[in-house]
């Protein structure tokens, strides 16, 4: 119960600074970042990125070695992605 609770409340915390944080730097990181087939508009994008920052951060502060592992497995396979994925365009034929 004290994990749930926790995580509830970083998840608030970092919710109401992301919303709050949007008209300054973090909208402008955003909409640099976000290719423009996927802005819906601004006051939707401000909330469906705060919402994934704070699930992100909250998970992050409750859980870290999970989180930790997770993104090392993720970048194992985006490597190994990037190292075989031209190697085995060599070999498809593609006619």
């Amino acid at each position: 119960m004290t994990i749930v609770v926790v995580w509830l409340i970083v998840f608030g915390v970092v919710l109401a600074l992301a919303l709050k944080s949007w008209e300054g730097m973090l909208g402008r990181v955003v909409t640099r970042w976000l290719p423009a087939s996927l802005r819906s508009g601004d006051d939707q994008d401000r909330w469906v990125v705060a919402v994934a920052l704070a699930v992100l951060a909250a998970t992050f502060i409750v859980a870290p070695i999970s989180m930790i592992l997770t993104l090392i497995l993720i970048a194992l396979l985006v490597w190994l992605g990037v190292k075989v994925g031209p190697w085995i365009m060599k070999k498809v034929k593609l006619h």
